[in-house]
């Protein structure tokens, strides 16, 4: 438990020295600008001053995990399919560069991996990485399947890392490795609250209305961001 909280605390002092105590984080990367959860996103998001950037990570057919959020191939990569449908190789060759949003100016972007994505942004020293593991993933190929692979990927920069998602038992699973970790909470209610308070995660993830409003925020050993 001490080995936790130390690696932790790296986390909450970084979110102390860079945001209020609820605070914005650079939600896969600088997406107004560029394709979300790309390389050139997440570098932009840190070049331009964010500390804080999250990303999201699915697993390929082979077990590997990528950086993309939706399940489905169709809205920035333009493709049919599932991630989970693909193996690494083919999808570290596609093109996802949004193409409804940007037309055809990010052609050359392509998926990335997460070892990949941790060692470009692990290289910025300042930086502070959350890591979603998304439920589709966890549901298709298990907890374990899907967490190992991740947080070894993480283990280098763990000082600097959480791995954060909306599954309590993902969150519990990093928690146990001494990880930091965010719980993202889809609702404001009793039982999210009771939740909360057995999980205690570092961080509490929600929309960023929620955020503002305060009076939805509960009181315990966390922060709060969105």
């Amino acid at each position: 438990m001490g080995q936790a909280y130390t690696k932790a605390s790296v986390v909450l002092r970084m979110l102390s020295e860079h945001f209020p105590p609820t605070g914005l984080i650079a939600h896969r990367g600088l997406a107004a600008s560029l394709p979300e959860n790309t390389l050139p996103a997440l570098e932009a998001a840190l070049t331009n001053g964010t500390r804080i950037v999250e990303f999201d990570i699915q697993l390929s057919a082979d077990g590997v995990p990528v950086v993309v959020h939706d399940e489905s191939l169709l809205r920035t990569c333009g493709v049919q399919g599932r991630v989970g449908d693909f193996t690494a190789d083919e999808l570290l060759r596609m093109c996802c560069g949004y193409a409804d949003k940007f037309g055809a100016r990010f052609d050359h972007v392509t998926i990335a991996s997460h070892d990949t994505t941790v060692d470009v942004l692990g290289a910025y020293p300042d930086s502070c990485l959350l890591a979603e593991i998304k439920d589709e993933s966890v549901a298709r190929f298990g907890l374990r399947a899907c967490m190992e692979p991740v947080l070894s990927a993480l283990e280098p920069i763990r000082e600097r890392a959480a791995l954060i998602s909306f599954q309590a038992a993902a969150v519990a699973f990093a928690q146990a490795r001494g990880f930091a970790v965010g719980w993202c909470i889809e609702s404001h209610d009793a039982r999210a609250e009771a939740m909360a308070h057995r999980l205690q995660p570092d961080l509490l993830l929600t929309d960023e209305a929620a955020l503002m409003a305060r009076e939805a925020l509960w009181a315990g050993d966390w922060r709060w961001a969105s």
